[in-house]
């Protein structure tokens, strides 16, 4: 994964990662040590010792062939935006201004806590039936919608876009891939009681995406069609020159005698 020329030797901040990202650790545990890894004695790390740890983590979703999902295997637009996000005119960051950028799952890393939920969904169960095919209790993700009320989803009838009565499919919901606290069940109310209120326009003005957007940059060409170009204009003394000659080579073929004619 880390090293296509295949010459044997990985450097050992590749190792490292490699090993951190795909172990069942916390996952703000993982991110805290990836970035001890690229840090001075200080606790800081510049924009060249991010990329590099950025430039490991994407590569295995380069290997599946599913980089251009997460915005390409171009890093300097996260890294970009996580220095963007940490305050203007930074020139180093700490492991708290990582953290807060992270947490908000940029494109380039949101496959790491998918990745994540996956693992800690496989085995969940949850109190709650889903409106659609009536499985309970649900297992694996819950996706509860925060515009009506009792309103939740199997995984299954989520992903396949099924839909009851009422709900629709751009209604805000959350996600979940372990049961549920009280805690979050008050402020899944709370969200929903203020949704109440929000009209249609609201949520088509401010739509809400489930990772931070990175501006990526396209790569290799472009794959538009491209434009048919016009043919040459001929001016007309250039056109008539041209019709003389095709009527001169035309009068020399009529008047070649035939190879097949018979002889008198």
């Amino acid at each position: 994964i880390f090293r296509a020329t295949r010459t044997g030797h990985i450097r050992v901040l590749s190792f490292k990662v490699g090993i951190i990202l795909l172990c069942r650790a916390n996952l703000e545990d993982k991110f805290k040590y990836l970035f001890r890894l690229i840090a001075d004695v200080n606790g800081y790390a510049d924009e060249r010792k991010l990329g590099l740890l950025l430039h490991d983590c994407v590569q295995t979703p380069r290997l599946l062939g599913e980089v251009a999902a997460f915005g390409g295997s171009n890093i300097e637009p996260s890294v970009r935006s996580c220095f963007e996000r940490a305050g203007p005119g930074r020139r180093e960051i700490n492991v708290q201004m990582f953290l807060q950028w992270f947490m908000q799952e940029p494109q380039s890393l949101v496959w790491l806590p998918v990745l994540h939920r996956l693992g800690a969904a496989e085995s969940a169960k949850h109190q709650a039936k889903c409106n659609i095919c009536k499985q309970y209790p649900i297992v694996g993700f819950r996706y509860r919608c925060l515009k009506c009320f009792n309103t939740d989803l199997c995984q299954n009838c989520f992903f396949s876009g099924r839909r009851e009565k009422g709900h629709k499919l751009s209604h805000p919901m959350q996600e979940y891939c372990m049961a549920t606290t009280s805690g979050e069940d008050v402020r899944d109310f709370t969200k929903i009681m203020k949704n109440k209120f929000k009209s249609k326009r609201y949520f088509k003005k401010h739509p809400r995406l489930g990772y931070l957007p990175v501006q990526t940059v396209l790569e290799g060409d472009d794959l538009e069609s491209p434009v048919p170009r016009s043919p040459p204009t001929l001016h007309p003394s250039d056109l008539h020159t041209r019709m003389e000659h095709y009527a001169n080579k035309l009068a020399q073929v009529q008047l070649r005698p035939r190879s097949n004619s018979t002889p008198e």
